[in-house]
Parts: structure tokens; sequence; C-alpha cells
């Protein structure tokens, strides 16, 4: 197999769902593979699945890599509205519009002895023990009888690879070192149905050879794949290229993630609020770690840092605590303006228009140290931008700090005449302050006895950012008047 200079890579999903998380992590090591040697990434849509390919998954998918940052050099357009469309020189990018290439290599692989028409049963295939035979009895009719079945049946016949007997495929895997098989032990495989239409198998290697495929990275369940490949290959008379296959993802419990592990999607992670730094960052340490065990990586160190070679070969847990706590160190990481455009299409567009976006950035900044998704900015910070109604007060928490609370009155009321005597330029924590000691000493309470019924009357709960941020943001006619109406009520 040859090692050239430049190497090309390629992501080639299925589009017969949303992009998975074990795809994206697929892709991220490619996309990493190819942009640190001065490489080429090509993305091709493998979509010849006619009844479960769409367009609207292909959309997903494309969508998916354009949010982690995995941009391609060769594919489909990146533009959605030049969707279908392609860049690069060797597409068509989409694999259902290479039909045409697929069928000039059967036909190569027939005429040249390599491939036949096979008529044999699914008993023909099956010996008597009821184990699969791995040769076709059908493997040495000559072209003459092959066209003969074929036109007793319709024109209707699948195509079989008349493996080589008597040899060894092998590979040095670039994650798992020497990999070995027997021909024989593969055997007469079919690789183009019934119908005409090529199964992966051929599909993939056509197109890999076309596209100039070098380096072949991909997870581990295309094992039993590649020894297929390898030979269609060397009977097309091209030089495979170099494969490596990394492990699967698992969930905690080690089984393989599915559903029942959480979302196995990328879009879903997307539209809980993890950023796309966070999710490549936890993608990356997946199945790979560097020697000095660093987690967090800028995306220039991602480039500095990974060699295939790393690659375990052990399967990688999904550790959705840890993409969690990872999301909440990058968004403590932003900007303030950073963090209020990532927050922005979480947030109801009316917050915005509110008392404008100066005003709504205050806000979200008193939020930075809490939050853990993007999408809990909404159910804790909406009565920023609306008085609480009577439905949006915790019961049992109005009861303890309000209601039952005999101190409430005397601390609303008290605190209201101070803060009433300040003036809107003198509305910060230096002159909001001092009142408050003051009443802690006069009734010989902490803070949190004094602030709570405040908060709980501007808020409608017992938890909300630092007191005093939360009446400076809120502002002077805001607290004023959210509080007033509880001093009416329990006076």
């Amino acid at each position: 197999m040859a090692t050239p200079d430049t190497i090309r890579v390629r992501f080639a999903p299925s589009p017969t769902g949303y992009l998975h998380t074990g795809g994206a992590r697929t892709a991220l090591f490619n996309w990493l593979w190819a942009k640190q040697s001065g490489g080429q990434f090509i993305l091709r849509i493998e979509d010849t699945d006619e009844l479960r390919s769409t367009e609207e998954s292909t959309r997903k998918i494309l969508d998916g890599l354009r949010w982690l940052g995995l941009d391609w050099d060769e594919g489909p357009d990146a533009d959605p509205a030049r969707f279908g469309e392609s860049i690069g020189d060797c597409g068509p990018y989409f694999q259902s519009k290479r039909a045409e290439r697929h069928l000039e290599l059967v036909k190569q692989l027939l005429a040249e002895g390599q491939a036949f028409y096979c008529p044999a049963t699914a008993e023909e295939m099956t010996d008597a023990d009821g184990k699969k035979k791995n040769l076709s009895p059908y493997r040495d009719l000559s072209p003459e009888e092959q066209q003969a079945r074929l036109a007793a049946a319709g024109g209707q016949l699948p195509i079989r690879f008349k493996c080589p007997l008597g040899k060894e495929v092998a590979w040095d895997d670039v994650v798992r070192g020497r990999v070995s098989f027997k021909s024989d032990e593969i055997g007469d495989f079919i690789f183009v149905k019934s119908n005409g239409l090529p199964l992966y198998n051929f599909a993939v290697t056509c197109d890999d050879a076309d596209m100039r495929i070098t380096h072949v990275l991909r997870g581990e369940d295309h094992i039993s794949n590649t020894p297929k490949q390898i030979m269609l290959y060397r009977a097309l008379g091209l030089t495979p290229p170099l494969f490596g296959h990394a492990p699967l993802i698992v969930g905690m419990d080690g089984a393989r993630l599915s559903k029942r592990h959480g979302a196995t999607q990328v879009g879903a992670y997307r539209e809980m609020g993890i950023l796309p730094e966070a999710m490549v960052n936890f993608l990356l340490l997946i199945g790979w770690a560097p020697k000095d065990n660093k987690e967090l990586f800028t995306r220039q160190e991602m480039l500095d840092y990974f060699n295939p070679a790393d690659i375990n070969k052990a399967a990688g847990a999904f550790n959705p605590e840890k993409l969690h706590h990872f999301n909440g160190l990058y968004i403590r990481s932003l900007a303030p303006a950073e963090l209020l455009a990532r927050l922005k299409p979480f947030m109801p567009a009316e917050w915005l228009e509110f008392r404008g976006e100066e005003y709504a950035g205050r806000v979200v900044a008193l939020y930075q140290e809490k939050l853990t998704f993007l999408n809990e900015i909404e159910g804790n910070a909406w009565y920023f931008f609306r008085d609480p109604q009577e439905t949006d007060y915790n019961e049992a928490t109005v009861a303890k700090f309000l209601t039952s609370n005999d101190e409430a009155g005397p601390i609303l009321g008290d605190l209201f005449a101070e803060f009433s005597a300040l003036s809107e330029d003198e509305w910060d924590e230096q002159h909001l302050a001092p009142p408050v000691d003051a009443l802690c000493e006069r009734l010989g309470l902490g803070k949190g006895k004094v602030m709570q019924p405040w908060r709980v009357a501007l808020t409608g709960d017992k938890i909300s950012p630092g007191f005093f941020d939360l009446l400076v943001v809120l502002g002077r006619e805001t607290v004023l008047g959210r509080v007033k109406p509880w001093i009416n009520r329990l006076n």
C-alpha cells in the first residue's frame, strides 16, 4: 500500500438519519489528520439506499458538520442554497450520481473473469451441516454459460466477486497494527445486487479510488469489510489506501452507545445548548488521549497534538457528565459579547427588544458562572424581562419567606423606604448595601434572612444571581414596583 506525500481522507456518511456522535468523531479524526498534514478532507454522501436516504438527513449532516467547524475541501457545496451541487474535481460527491462509473468497473471485472453472474440459491450456498459455503458452485462457469443463465433469469442475477484462493489479505492498520484474513474464509461475496445496483463494498472501493483517497480512518465495525475492499482494489489494478479502524463508542455501562444512554445525535446536543467547541473537545477524547493527559484544547492545539497512531484499540466511553463539565468551562471562557451572541438563539425575541441588547448582555453576564447549557437561560432569567405573575411564584417558598414569615412585612417596608430615597444615579451596590447592613443589625438577623423576602418578591423563588446584582440590573423602578404590592399584602 502506498504512503503518498499528500494525505486525502474522507468522511462518507449515509443520509438515512442525522449526524451520529460516532460519525461526528470519525469526521473529526479525519479532519484533524488532513489539516495537520496539509492534506484534503473529502465529504462524500453515500445515498444509494433509495428507500431510506433523504434530502432532510443530508442537510442535517451537512449542517452538523458546519456547526462543529469541520469544513471540507471537496464534496457537496457547503452553501444550503446550492444543495446538490459539488466543489472539487473528483465529483460528483453524491454516490447515487456515480452509477455509470460503478457499472463501467463492474463490466471490467466481468470481462476479466474476476466476477461472475451467480444463480446460486441460499440452499446451494449452505452445506449439509447448515453452514454457509464461502465458494459458489458457479464460480467457474464460462462467460457463455453465465449469459445463458442470466437470460433464463430474465436478466436479474447478482454478481459475485471471484475470490482468489489461498491468499493472505492483510494490511498494517494505523490503529491496530497488522491485521490478516485468509481469502478462502472470505469467499465469493456478492458485490452487485440482482437489480444491478452495487453493494457497499464495491461502491465505496470505486469511489475512494476515483477520489484518490490515500487513508481510510473509520470505525472498527468496518474491519470485516476491509479485506473485501482490498481484494477489489487489487482486482481493479489499483493500490489500496492505508486503513485504520477506531474503536466504537460505548455507554458508561460498556454497551454500544444507544438512545438509552441519552442523545446520540449531534443535533440534540446543539439544541440543548452545548457549544460546538465543547462538543469537538469532548469527541476528541473518546478513544484518544494525549500522552500528557491534557483535556482542554484549542483547535490549533488539537492539530498540534493529534496523532491517529495514538487512537486506543479499546472502546471509548461516552460520559455525558464530562461533556456537561466541558460545556460549563467553555461557557465561562466566553467574552461577554460572545456569550450574548451564543445565547440569542435560546432567548425569546422579545427579550432583546425589552430594553435593548445592552440590558440583555448585563442579564446574561449574571448567569455566565452558573450555566451548564445555553438553553437554561430562558428558565433562569425570565424575571428580568417580565414581572412575575401569580402562577410564577413558588407557593412553598412564598409561604416560608413571605406570607408565613412575621418579619417579612417590616423587612420589605423598612428597606422599601430606604431604597425609595435613593435616586437612579445612586442605584448601585455602594448605596444599596448600607441600608441592608443597618437593618440586619437593628433586627439582629443575618443577611440571608433579610435578603430572601426581597428575592422571592422580585423573582417568585428563592434562587437568583447575587442580591445586589439582582437589584441593580432590574433597576430602581422595577424593584420598587414589584415589592410594593407585597408590602400592601403583608401589612
